[in-house]
Formats: structure tokens, C-alpha cells, sequence
């Protein structure tokens, strides 16, 4: 019976790190797209950058195109886009936003940190906040 209940454990463990592998994403080089409600580490691309809806980035974003978040994502870390930058509805960034084009901010979108638009242009959705404007 403790064989069996050692060899039960030992599979219910697998499945459990197996769920939470298909889960998380670790940190992603030259990556376009998060699938949404996935996490993952930084992303850097070398393209432009999307993310679903529910996604959580556990660091920076770098890309050398467009940066699209989708509703209600997460970034820990600063956001660098080569072009314009665009949160959707609730999603919150824990860094700074550097955006080379316009930055359109979604509806009750937060940064925490600053905004740069190197167009000037930056467009607030209903309820949304900056930390402030670079």
C-alpha cells in the first residue's frame, strides 16, 4: 500500500507541473505573439509584439514594431515599442511605456510608471491613469 500510494503522489505531482508548465511561459526571445491567459517571462521581438486578453508578461517588453496588449494584461516591467503602443481595456503596467509612435491607452488602463510618445500623440481611454508623462 505505501508503494502505491508513493507512485500516486509521484503522478499527481506530475500532472500538477505538467498543468503548470502549459501554463507559464518562460522568458521569450524574438516572440510576436502570448496566447491569452498565459504568463511568460521578457519579451523581446524583433518584430511587432500582441498579446491576448488575460496575459501576464513577468518583466520587460521589447519590440521593434507595434506593442498590443490585450484586455485586462499584466506587465511587471517597462514597455519599449518601436512604433505605437496600445493597452487594452484594464490592463496595467507596472513600468514605464516608451512608444517611438502614439500610445492609445484602453479603458481603465493604468502605467504606473511614465509615458513617452515620440509622436506626442497619446490617447486615453475612459478611466484610464498615468503615473506621468515623459
Amino acid at each position: 500500500m505505501n508503494k502505491f500510494r508513493k507512485v500516486l503522489t509521484g503522478l499527481a505531482m506530475a500532472v500538477i507541473l505538467t498543468g503548470f508548465t502549459v501554463m507559464s511561459v518562460s522568458a521569450q526571445t524574438d516572440a510576436t505573439t502570448l496566447a491569452a491567459s498565459l504568463s511568460s517571462g521578457s519579451i523581446s521581438s524583433s518584430a511587432a509584439f500582441t498579446s491576448g486578453a488575460n496575459s501576464i508578461v513577468n518583466g520587460y517588453v521589447t519590440a521593434v514594431g507595434a506593442v498590443t496588449l490585450g484586455a485586462n494584461s499584466l506587465v511587471t516591467g517597462n514597455v519599449t515599442a518601436g512604433a505605437a503602443f496600445t493597452s487594452g481595456a484594464n490592463s496595467v503596467i507596472s513600468g514605464n511605456v516608451n512608444s517611438a509612435g502614439d500610445v492609445t491607452l484602453g479603458a481603465a488602463s493604468k502605467i504606473l510608471g511614465y509615458v513617452h510618445s515620440g509622436t506626442g500623440v497619446i490617447n486615453y481611454g475612459a478611466g484610464a491613469t498615468v503615473g506621468w508623462v515623459k
